[in-house]
């Protein structure tokens, strides 16, 4: 006790015999620790811990710190902030910061050695897997809770008592800041991963009865029909302005397309089929030859009318299936997988992915120019000549554009394109610009490529480099020795010569001579004549001067583009 206190039993009665009360007694001590000096308290310093401080207690934790003032307490919350557990360490609860500590750098560690000791392809396949994306996405909710949940007890620790009210309010929105800080970054991982799997769900169906991917892929080759529609606000109905079928060796990654002009005629269908059984000669009215309506890019149309005519499957939508069935009859290939974009589609995800670089050609390129009936008008504009950086709705009219020009032509365009996006947007691109391609494809692509496939396909290409593409394109650029002028006739197709085109090609090397001017580097076409832009649309194979000597066999692509 202090030595001017007194340290005897205090009498109970005063000298006069008077007994004094409690209350006097207590007056009189306070009257006497107020007479004493100040006690001067040093200014707060922070020390590291010494041996005192670091001697456990009964329950085997150091003695905990609070701080006193504010500043201190919100520094050591960021500092949890940063790295969950070094809050708890400055405050001297050892036990708990080292294993929380411990268990941050230990998920860092774990993601790191995952990444970088496993395929690009298997990075990529891990992104295609719903099941995984669904694990991440919960994953990455959880670190956040459990993130901000440490961020806040760390606060609750340090937090000195006292404070004042506004002292308060600017702790808890300091707080908030905090763990806004790693919740943003989190929430949007697990949003893109829901999105992710969202897209793949509603455009990739899932293999029924547990099939394993390995024997949905387990073919030498698969065969996959593109299909691209010219569905549009202006237009009636749709037709299949773009056909193509890949095929992919699935050990080589070697792709060849085999293109297939919008107007061919007389197409085959199989035999004892409703189809083959209507039009014994192929798809034809011979009422009215030169119809429209009796093209390769009409099967779609006719069988939305006349549904009962298409097969039953192997989609939901009888345009699809009559369609599939006369290409497999054609080019007799057995197809595996279809994929249907519209071009409105192909536009938005071009425009998702930041444009295209584009060889538009040696002349400037007409956009527009032929109405959806087939009326030539002045061309809206012209896109320049020469390699350009191109939106999606320039994209587009590279892709359609038949003013001045002729199918063959813009099917080679058509091809070059698709060889451009192969070479320009990597998986990389997919992902940096995976909402608004996820936003573009949600209504404008259809397939029947299952989920389970995706990861498989991916270690295809990604074990095959990049991919160069072969073309085979069915059109009078084409030779056939079995025609009088020696080149393919779209108006009478020789599908027992398809067949074996397919055959040679699919069986025969890579070609590695430099190829034939295609199309596309064929020089531009003079204007048509009135009368020229009023011929039938089945008249457009009819050999003209100056085209390039026919191919023969496959061509590498990006030699051609």
């Amino acid at each position: 006790m202090p030595d001017d206190l007194p340290t005897a039993p205090v009498p109970r009665a005063q000298p006069n015999g008077v007994p004094r009360t409690k209350r006097a007694v207590v007056d009189e001590r306070s009257r006497a620790a107020a007479q004493r000096p100040p006690v001067q308290h040093p200014p707060f310093r922070y020390r590291g811990p010494t041996p005192e401080d670091l001697r456990l207690d009964a329950a085997g934790r150091s003695d905990a710190r609070r701080f006193s003032t504010l500043g201190p307490a919100l520094l050591t919350t960021l500092l949890s902030t940063l790295v969950p557990g070094a809050g708890h360490l400055a405050l001297r609860r050892f036990r708990t910061g080292t294993a929380i500590m411990a268990a941050f750098v230990l998920g860092i560690l774990t993601l790191l050695v995952l990444t970088l000791r496993a395929d690009r392809s298997d990075l990529i396949g891990t992104l295609l897997s719903s099941r995984t994306l669904v694990s991440g996405a919960i994953g990455l909710l959880v670190a956040a809770l459990v993130w901000m949940a440490v961020i806040v007890r760390t606060y609750l620790l340090a937090r000195p008592t006292g404070l004042r009210t506004g002292q308060r309010l600017l702790g808890a929105g300091a707080v908030a800041v905090l763990c806004l800080t790693v919740a943003a970054p989190l929430g949007f991982g697990a949003e893109l991963a829901n999105s992710q799997r969202e897209l793949l769900e509603r455009l990739f169906p899932s293999l029924g009865g547990g099939t394993p991917a390995a024997e949905a892929i387990g073919k030498a080759r698969l065969n996959v029909l593109l299909v691209g529609s010219d569905a549009g606000p202006d237009r009636r109905g749709a037709r299949t302005d773009t056909m193509m079928v890949a095929s992919v060796d699935t050990h080589t990654g070697r792709t060849i397309l085999f293109g297939l002009p919008r107007n061919l005629q007389r197409v085959p269908f199989p035999p004892g089929s409703p189809m083959a059984r209507e039009f014994p000669r192929g798809f034809h009215n011979p009422s009215d030859p030169l119809s429209g309506d009796y093209l390769l890019n009409a099967v779609y149309a006719y069988a939305h009318t006349y549904p009962q005519v298409a097969p039953a499957g192997p989609t939901a939508d009888p345009g699809l299936n009559l369609l599939h069935s006369s290409v497999e009859t054609m080019l007799g290939l057995k197809l595996d997988y279809y994929v249907e974009m519209n071009m409105a589609g192909f536009a938005a995800i071009i425009d998702a992915l930041g444009g295209l670089n584009v060889d538009v050609g040696p002349e400037p390129l007409p956009v527009g120019g032929i109405t959806p009936t087939g009326r030539h008008v002045r061309p809206d504009r012209y896109i320049p000549a020469g390699p350009q950086h191109l939106d999606g709705a320039d994209t587009l009219a590279v892709a359609r554009s038949r003013t001045d020009s002729d199918d063959y032509t813009r099917m080679g365009r058509q091809r070059c394109l698709l060889q451009y996006v192969l070479q320009q947007k990597s998986p990389a691109n997919l992902l940096a610009n995976f909402q608004g391609v996820a936003a573009a494809t949600r209504d404008s692509v259809s397939t029947n490529i299952p989920q389970q496939v995706l990861p498989a396909l991916v270690k295809v290409a990604d074990g095959a480099g990049s991919v160069a593409l072969e073309s085979v394109s069915f059109d009078p650029n084409l030779a056939d020795p079995n025609e009088v002028d020696g080149r393919f006739d779209t108006s009478r197709p020789d599908v027992t010569f398809m067949r074996k085109v397919v055959r040679d090609t699919i069986a025969g090397p890579p070609p590695t001579a430099a190829p034939r001017p295609a199309p596309t580097s064929a020089p531009p076409a003079k204007r048509l004549s009135a009368s020229a832009r009023n011929q039938a649309t089945a008249d457009e194979d009819t050999p003209t001067t100056g085209r390039p000597e026919p191919t023969t066999g496959a061509t590498p692509l990006a030699q051609s583009c």
